[in-house]
């Protein structure tokens, strides 16, 4: 809903209101002819408040009851409750105006940020990480056992495509390495994860990935036993460096 459409909307009822009310505290009879206006001018403006609100608040009416025994004027009890009626809809009208004001202030965290710090226990991310939709992050264990996985299979694979892509241990600085992961991981359209060797660190890191709903790849080599957990999660099994780097050239092939 927009403030300006419920302020001019609460406005109006609010006119209509004063007039009713003036009109009542000034007049010993409220004609028929009189009151059957308002309850119509009032029906309109709750039509606007319903298609503006998507609600389905019932019109105002009013029955031979609600009139003397002439049927010329209105009983003083049916117009009491026609004001209050009104006031009570400008009242929600105005929780509505000031719903609206406190969502428009709230910050719109993008989807491929963290609605939550971990490590500061604050909302949002306060490094506020810009989206890269041709970067990747890789997640792998600083261990030189698998660098010619890295350095002749998914470097040449992400290089021949255009792609960029971050890995940790390659950006030494003195900062918390945890914050320094957190925002590439948010920053990166999807993450190569290699879970060769059951790394606690490299696990944490896809837990991140896929909690940011980031597309992932998952690549072992065959000495590495699949996890149970993840075990229905297709994955690319790698005998050396170059039968790595065919089928991860393959599998980012698919990627729109």
């Amino acid at each position: 809903m927009e403030i300006k459409n419920l302020q001019a909307l609460g406005y109006e009822l609010r006119r209509l209101h004063d007039k009713a009310h003036i009109y009542r505290e000034n007049n010993e009879y409220i004609y028929a002819n009189v009151y059957d206006g308002w309850v119509k001018e009032y029906n309109s403006l709750l039509e606007k408040y319903n298609a503006l609100a998507e609600l389905q608040l019932n019109p105002m009416s009013y029955t031979q009851s609600d009139l003397s025994s002439t049927q010329k004027t209105v009983r003083d009890a049916a117009a009491q409750y026609f004001i209050k009626t009104m006031e009570s809809l400008a009242d929600k009208i105005e929780t509505d105006i000031e719903a609206e004001r406190v969502k428009s202030k709230e910050v719109r965290v993008p989807n491929h940020q963290m609605r939550k710090c971990f490590k500061l226990d604050i909302d949002n991310c306060p490094l506020n990480p810009d989206f890269n939709k041709r970067k990747i992050f890789v997640a792998m264990p600083f261990d030189n056992k698998y660098l010619d996985s890295y350095n002749y299979g998914i470097v040449p694979a992400l290089n021949s495509l255009g792609f960029e892509h971050y890995k940790a241990d390659n950006d030494i600085r003195n900062k918390d390495i945890m914050c320094k992961i957190c925002k590439q991981i948010q920053s990166c359209r999807l993450a190569i994860i290699n879970i060769s060797g059951l790394n606690p660190n490299v696990m944490l890191e896809y837990g991140m990935v896929y909690g940011l709903g980031k597309s992932v790849i998952i690549i072992k080599d065959k000495d590495t036993k699949a996890i149970s957990d993840i075990g229905c999660i297709e994955y690319i099994e790698y005998e050396h460096a170059h039968h790595l780097m065919e089928k991860l050239s393959s599998a980012l092939n698919s990627i729109d």
